[in-house]
């Protein structure tokens, strides 16, 4: 597969314009442009997992059996929600790990039709829709009874907002695990509509109680720059 790839350059970032990927001679898409990214098999975790060594979604799988485990869940009795699915990277791992059944959703159809492409069968269900818009979403999952929830990356900057983690986390009852990462910046406190405060009002609330909060280094940039996140552990209240 590798081979597949070996044109495959990393250009960037631009302080004001970000990262690319450089495809062939004639075509360049930003690393975020994910339709075009999820509709070549396999170049997603080319790019994301293999050269920029992006760690979260074994962090975010492997914090979710933990709080499992510290919680006396067994993971075969398990039905955990995955936001943010993707290619279903992050469902494999979880189901490796021994959760009975994952329910992944995510925003783009282009992320379903990647994963029901490239793993099959690792989802019990995979969903399109945005928790953070009243699009149905609710309405799908909820033959569903979820025991956990695990997201990896989904959060933050373009991707899903504050608003969006609070309602993916009132999909599960009292006492479900839950683990999800997030980019440092994101969680700045001084940031009244960050994820900081969001995560702080949760707490305080009585809605999500934390059991670990540990920084570690998601990936680099595609010139080598470390990208710091945080894995956040814990249980809705």
């Amino acid at each position: 597969m590798a081979d597949a790839f070996a044109g495959v350059r990393l250009l960037g970032p631009p302080v004001t314009d970000g990262e690319y990927i450089g495809l062939n001679e004639h075509e360049t898409v930003h690393l975020h442009e994910y339709t075009r990214i999820y509709a070549v098999p396999g170049l997603y975790e080319h790019v994301v997992q293999e050269r920029l060594q992006c760690v979260s979604p074994q962090v975010a799988a492997e914090g979710l059996l933990r709080a499992a485990a510290r919680l006396g869940l067994a993971p075969e009795s398990m039905t955990v929600l995955d936001v943010g699915s993707g290619t279903g990277l992050v469902g494999e791992l979880v189901r490796g790990g021994g959760v009975a059944r994952v329910v992944g959703v995510d925003a783009l159809p282009a992320a379903r039709e990647a994963c029901l492409r490239d793993r099959p069968g690792v989802y019990a269900d995979y969903v399109v829709g945005d928790f953070q818009l009243g699009d149905g979403l609710g309405a799908a999952l909820r033959p569903y009874a979820f025991d956990g929830l695990v997201s990896a990356g989904a959060f933050g900057g373009t991707h899903a907002t504050p608003r969006a983690l609070v309602n993916a986390l009132g999909v599960l009852p009292s006492g479900a695990p839950v683990a999800f990462t997030l980019h440092e910046q994101w969680m700045d406190e001084a940031d009244p509509d960050g994820f900081g405060v969001a995560v702080e009002r949760l707490v305080a609330d009585g809605r999500l109680e934390l059991l670990e909060r540990t920084r570690f280094r998601h990936r680099v940039t595609t010139t080598g720059e470390p990208v710091f996140y945080q894995l956040l552990v814990g249980r809705t209240g």
